[in-house]
């Protein structure tokens, strides 16, 4: 049997009007850009394109939500891989270096790279909307 033994735990909870409140303050590809990978982004394009439901609520929108989950998650991803994380400031990790992507039944799926784009870890990823919240826990593996 082959064990896989967890390096880091990292949990993180967004109150989405602060999302929303962001994405009224500026263009919404000035932190799309910054923290969404290419294959991110061209997805949360792609469900920018869908026109969401007539519901008050953001969640409705699966483009905010998309971008809600990502952001969540990779807060998280940066908390799990505290030990992943090169100390020098050549060496940083930002956003992009955590790539969540759908997994053949849609899980989220967590790859982390360093600054070269080799593949440093991976990880698990559990993510919940809840109302205002979305929250994400991550554990990450290498």
């Amino acid at each position: 049997m082959n064990s896989v033994f967890a390096h880091g735990v990292g949990v993180d909870i967004l109150h989405l009007p602060r999302l929303l409140s962001l994405l009224s303050r500026r263009p919404v590809s000035k932190l799309t850009d910054r923290i969404l990978t290419a294959t991110e982004l061209a997805e949360f394009q792609r469900l920018s394109s869908i026109k969401p439901p007539n519901h008050t609520h953001a969640l409705s929108n699966p483009a905010i939500r998309f971008l809600a989950a990502r952001w969540t998650a990779k807060e998280a991803a940066y908390k799990a891989s505290a030990n992943l994380i090169p100390t020098t400031k050549e060496q940083w990790m930002g956003w992009k270096n955590f790539e969540i992507l759908k997994g053949s039944r849609g899980e989220p799926l967590l790859t982390i790279r360093d600054g070269g784009g080799e593949k440093i870890g991976n990880g698990q990823v559990s993510i919940s909307h809840d109302g205002d919240y979305v929250i994400a826990i991550v554990m990450v593996q290498h």
